[in-house]
C-alpha cells in the first residue's frame, strides 16, 4: 500500500514528462466501472459528535477516458444549541454531477485528480426549540421563547464545484480527500422563519454560501477493460 502511494505522488510531479529514451510500445488495460463507498468524516461523526446522526454513500462510472457520471445521497439529523436560539433539522439529500480527471496515470494505474460540479436537493423538517426575542434595549433581558415549531416539507436547491483526488491504495480499493463549495439557489422555508441548517449541504452562512470537506474511501466493481498503446 505505501509503495503505491509513493508512487502516485512521484507521478504527480513527473507525470506529464516524456521519456527522453525511445522505447517499443506497451499496452495496458484501462479500467472502465461503477466505483461505490461512503464518506467517512460523516460515519465517523457519529461517535464522536452526540449531536449528529448521519451517513452518505457516494458512486461514479467511468463514461470514457477522463469524465465520470456521479452521485451522492444520505441522511442527517442536526441539533444545535447556543446563547440564540436551539433547533433540530433531520432529511435527506442527493446529489447528481459529473467530475473531470486531469491526472495522466502510468501504465496500469486508476488514479483521480478531478474537479467536478453537482446539483444537490434536500428533503428536509426543522424543529425550533428556543430562540431569544431582541427587545431592542440595552436596559431588559432579551426574551426567550420555546415555541417548539415543527415545520415539515422543507427543501433546499443548490450547485456544488468539487475539487478532489482518489488514490488506489489496493487494487480497485481507494482512498480520497475532497474540498466543496455549495451556492443556495432555491428553498422552500419555514413559515415565520427560516432554514437553519441544510442535510447534504451543511450550515447556512451568509450570501448563500457554504463549503465542506470529506475523506471517502470506495471500491471499484470493473465492468469492461480498454486496452491502450502507450510509449
Amino acid at each position: 500500500m505505501i509503495m503505491r502511494i509513493l508512487i502516485f505522488i512521484i507521478s504527480l510531479l513527473i507525470g506529464g514528462s516524456n521519456s527522453f529514451a525511445q522505447e517499443t510500445p506497451k499496452s495496458y488495460p484501462e479500467i472502465y466501472g461503477l466505483r461505490v463507498g461512503g464518506d467517512l468524516v460523516k460515519v465517523s461523526r457519529n461517535f464522536w459528535d452526540k449531536d449528529y446522526k448521519g451517513f452518505e454513500i457516494h458512486a461514479d462510472y467511468r463514461y470514457n477516458k477522463s469524465w465520470y457520471i456521479a452521485a451522492e445521497a444520505g441522511f442527517e439529523e442536526r441539533f444545535k444549541s447556543d446563547d440564540q436560539l436551539s433547533f433540530t433539522t433531520s432529511g435527506t439529500f442527493l446529489k447528481i454531477g459529473a467530475d473531470r480527471n486531469f491526472h495522466q496515470n502510468w501504465l496500469d494505474m486508476n488514479n483521480l485528480i478531478y474537479v467536478g460540479a453537482r446539483y444537490g436537493l434536500s428533503l428536509h423538517n426543522q424543529t425550533l426549540h428556543s430562540f431569544r426575542v431582541n427587545t431592542g434595549s440595552g436596559y431588559f433581558n432579551e426574551d426567550l421563547q420555546y415555541p417548539e415549531l415543527k415545520s415539515d416539507g422543507l427543501s433546499a436547491h443548490w450547485l456544488e464545484l468539487v475539487f478532489g483526488i482518489k488514490a488506489e491504495i489496493v487494487d480497485n480499493l481507494f482512498l480520497g480527500l475532497n474540498v466543496r463549495f455549495n451556492a443556495l439557489i432555491a428553498q422552500k422555508q419555514p413559515e415565520g422563519f427560516e432554514n437553519l441548517y441544510y442535510p447534504g449541504y451543511g450550515q447556512k452562512y451568509s450570501g448563500n454560501i457554504g463549503a465542506g470537506f470529506g475523506y471517502t474511501v470506495s471500491y471499484l466493481i470493473p465492468m469492461k477493460k480498454k486496452i491502450i498503446l502507450k510509449d
